[in-house]
């Protein structure tokens, strides 16, 4: 008997616990929700994939009683009337509600968001099990669960803040902070709402408004992010330790602060340890980007990639998160999946700021230069033809050019810098998508060629020249020699108190010297596009500025002139050179001088081909005969 009974209860328990590993959990933060269709109670359709096709700012699913739930009823009726109209969907659940108990409770509270009566939707199938209401879920418009509120008392005190969070995290600072001040009315926790609300004010850059919100809810944590936000990073510091052992965000503004000064060991503790603490999903999600790029930084490209995939769970806006992730994948090579993540900003809903903007085009611009088989067969050839080269100047030594005459042409490559005190950049790859914008840009504006990277860092490869070797004087010359380039571009960048500066020098393979030099602060340089093409205006300036161009003629057909300028000089049709006749040798203490050459023809520009320009005669001296090797000199522009 007591042998049976034994069997029964372990046969019970065992049934159990079959049931509760069969059982399905409620959905989670992250997670994707899932897809209905029904009618509320005023017959209206709803179908949630139709919703989302809207792209919504945020859709909220709440599940409730009528009895109990009349608070978050009236909170989620008040974010209806202010933005329900335009973006933001609200669909209530009348748990085991019939339709005519739900239309009595619609009436008495004034809500007009969809309300759906009890058998519409399979709740616990769908969102279940569902044991304390209310619950409520929000949705990003791809149906990504960007957070789960759960039952009544302190955690109902957090609806609307959420809300306000969901847009901060958008970079929707109006609406936050229109509905934190909401939150913080309706009694919710005026330290979180307000965090919201001064976050938003520090994202329109309204620093001293968001001052005094975070002095007004005594928020170190808040108040060390302002001033790092201003550059500070030694009184961010100092805020932070200043804000108690248990608040994460502080810890983790203080490990960011730590980061920017280089000490990337000391700010990894310090995000493990705040990784742990309390507080909000935005604030975790940087600590865990944080932790993110210490990886990244030190090689773990996989691992970061891993815990920015973490960070975007709590913050799935997070530009930082999917920027950075792009960057290891860039920085791996793969260029289709760095493509996807950097695509996947837009698709959040979130516009792109300039640096995902700048890196997306760079990535897609390789992708299809990597896909070109005629392009790279090309390449190989060329990296042998220059290596060949490379080696046979070497052992020749440094001869000059045989024609000294003609303007070598504008070519520019860019070496890897030698810089050994690299900038921290938050955000990962920013030093790679400037230089490759710089060089793109440069090469745009016609007034210089510049070397493909592709090319240059293959030919580096094979012939094994690290940036030590590069930045020889020597190697310098011969390298240009090969390249065909003018100058040899460096870019690099330091750290001085609050900025961030970029030093671009140009060295002359023909002297070694530096021929020019910009400097130039990126601190408040929101638009790295507009950065860019201001550096590059004042580069051309000064390496193209002045320049007047130098060549030969290389060949007269009748009025026609051929002359041995092209493209890769910048030059275009009405452009005119003067051509000119070596004047007689004169002879001065024994020794023969060339003579003054004279002006005997000016001539301009028709047609430009890369190595050639067909040219007319515009006037000529009386019985001057032009024929080929004579020089022609630029005139400048009337």
């Amino acid at each position: 008997m007591n042998r049976n009974r034994v069997i029964l209860g372990l046969s019970l328990v065992f049934a159990v616990v079959l049931n509760m590993v069969g059982a399905e959990a409620m959905p989670a933060q992250g997670d994707t929700a899932k897809s209905f269709k029904a009618k509320d109670i005023r017959g209206q359709d709803v179908d949630l994939d139709q919703i989302m096709k809207g792209s919504p700012d945020m859709v909220v699913l709440f599940f409730f009683s009528t009895k109990g739930s009349d608070e978050f009823a009236i909170r989620l009726a008040a974010v209806d009337k202010m933005y329900g109209r335009k973006n933001l969907k609200i669909i209530a659940f009348g748990y085991k509600e019939q339709e005519a108990a739900l239309k009595i409770f619609a009436d008495k509270l004034h809500i007009e968001y969809y309300i759906l009566p009890s058998g519409q939707v399979d709740a616990d199938g769908l969102y279940g099990p569902i044991s304390t209401l209310p619950v409520t879920f929000i949705l990003k418009n791809d149906k990504t669960i960007v957070s789960v509120i759960q039952g009544g008392g302190e955690t109902s005190a957090r609806l609307l803040t959420k809300v306000a969070e969901t847009y901060l995290m958008q970079g929707k600072s109006t609406e936050a902070k229109a509905i934190a001040d909401e939150g913080a009315k309706a009694g919710e926790d005026k330290k979180e709402a307000g965090t919201v609300k001064g976050t938003a004010l520090v994202l329109e850059g309204k620093l001293d408004d968001a001052e005094k919100e975070f002095k007004q809810i005594d928020s170190k944590d808040g108040l060390a992010a302002l001033a790092l936000q201003k550059g500070d990073t030694e009184k961010a510091i100092t805020i932070a330790n200043e804000a108690g052992p248990n608040n994460g965000y502080a810890d983790t503004v203080k490990a960011k602060a730590l980061m920017r000064t280089g000490k990337l060991d000391e700010a990894a503790k310090v995000l493990e340890g705040a990784a742990s603490k309390p507080a909000m999903d935005f604030q975790k999600s940087e600590t865990i980007v944080g932790q993110g790029r210490v990886q990244q930084e030190k090689g773990k490209t996989d691992e970061s990639i891993v815990t920015y995939e973490k960070a975007l769970n709590l913050n799935p806006y997070s530009i930082t998160a999917l920027s950075n992730e792009g960057a290891a994948h860039r920085q791996k090579g793969d260029l289709k999946k760095a493509a996807e993540t950097l695509e996947r900003v837009e698709k959040s809903g979130v516009a792109p700021d300039s640096l995902v903007t700048m890196m997306l085009s760079q990535v897609q611009d390789e992708m299809k230069k990597a896909n070109d088989t005629k392009r790279g067969e090309l390449i190989r050839q060329q990296i042998k033809d220059l290596e060949k080269r490379y080696q046979e100047l070497k052992a020749a030594g440094k001869d000059k050019p045989a024609d000294e005459w003609t303007t070598r042409p504008l070519v520019v490559a860019f070496l890897p810098s030698d810089n050994k005190s690299p900038v921290f950049f938050e955000r990962a790859g920013t030093d790679v998508a400037l230089r490759r914008e710089i060089e793109s840009k440069l090469q745009a504006s016609g007034k210089a060629q510049v070397v493909e990277r592709e090319m240059l860092d293959k030919l580096l490869q094979e012939l094994n020249l690290g940036s030590s070797e590069v930045a020889n004087p020597d190697t310098q010359l011969k390298l240009g020699k090969v390249l065909a380039a003018k100058y040899l571009g460096f870019v690099d960048y330091s750290q001085a108190g609050p900025d961030t500066l970029m030093y671009l020098r140009m060295v002359d393979t023909e002297t070694t010297q530096i021929s020019a030099n910009l400097t130039e602060n990126l601190k408040g340089a929101d638009d790295l596009g507009k950065f860019v093409t201001k550096v590059v205006d004042g580069l051309t300036q000064k390496i193209a500025g002045d320049r007047k161009l130098q060549g030969l003629v290389a060949k007269v057909e009748g009025d026609t002139v051929l002359i041995n300028l092209g493209s890769k000089y910048g030059l275009k049709p009405g452009a005119q050179f003067a051509v000119l006749k070596d004047g007689e040798p004169i002879e001065v203490g024994g020794k023969k001088l060339a003579g003054k050459p004279t002006k005997v023809a000016t001539i301009e520009i028709t047609e430009v081909d890369e190595d050639l320009s067909t040219c007319k005669i515009v006037e000529k001296s009386e019985g001057a005969k032009l024929a080929k090797e004579m020089k022609i000199v630029e005139l400048a522009k009337k």
